[in-house]
């Protein structure tokens, strides 16, 4: 994979500028979304919840792998691109990327599967703020049918997968990640490099994907399951 990455580095560098991607959709969301360099509302506040969970994590984890600071940012904009009513979570560690998503609205909500967690505590301190509009599940197919109902209606479906803590949870993601793309909607994954489950859940969508796009860099991935969009798949810097 990194051998991999290593030969096809330029063409993703070039893509990342633009270069070479013929649909307006695909032009936008590279360089409006996931490279954009402004600065958005929110930012201060996402930099302020991160820096907290890097202090209440100094103390009970040596090496802390807290969603970079970049990668929140994105998160946001992604969320904010779309703009989800409602959305569904899989998988927490520290609480920065699920604070991240409800920054774009003071209306919007989240449905989450937190997982097998062991920064329970410190996700708990991160989220207070926004324990109103979050509803847990105990279980992954709990979530998902929560999600389904809250969102009845509702534009955009918005699912972001951050971990699966078992084959089982891997499964009704799987299916309902393929539900949600079918519908014309938007599922964000991350830990691809860091996680076997993730990577091939991912390999798993992008393959049976039918319409839509999907946007990676190996580590994050966006599939977009809009109908009018041609199959095509995208491999940048991001």
């Amino acid at each position: 994979m990194n051998l991999k990455r290593y030969y096809t580095a330029f063409n993703r560098y070039k893509r990342s500028k633009g270069f070479g991607i013929h649909s307006p959709f695909a032009f936008s969301f590279v360089l409006q979304v996931l490279r954009e360099r402004c600065p958005y509302y929110a930012y201060d506040d996402i930099s302020s919840r991160r820096k907290l969970a890097l202090s209440l994590a100094a103390d009970v984890a040596r090496h802390t792998r807290i969603i970079s600071l970049k990668n929140a940012k994105m998160l946001f904009r992604i969320v904010c691109y779309f703009n989800p009513r409602v959305m569904l979570q899989i998988g927490t560690s520290y609480g920065v990327s699920t604070t991240a998503m409800l920054d774009v609205d003071s209306r919007s909500k989240l449905v989450i599967y937190t997982g097998d967690n062991p920064h329970r505590d410190i996700y708990d301190k991160v989220t207070a703020d926004y324990k109103g509009r979050i509803s847990e599940a105990a279980t992954a197919d709990e979530a998902i049918a929560h999600y389904r109902a809250e969102s009845q209606g509702d534009g955009v479906k918005f699912m972001v997968v951050n971990s699966v803590d078992s084959d089982m949870t891997r499964e009704s993601v799987l299916r309902y990640a393929g539900e949600v793309l079918d519908g014309e909607g938007v599922v964000a994954m991350r830990n691809l490099s860091r996680d076997e489950r993730m990577a091939t859940l991912f390999n798993d969508l992008d393959s049976s994907l039918t319409h839509g796009m999907t946007f990676t860099n190996g580590r994050i991935a966006v599939i977009v399951g809009y109908r009018h969009l041609p199959r095509q798949s995208f491999s940048l810097w991001f």
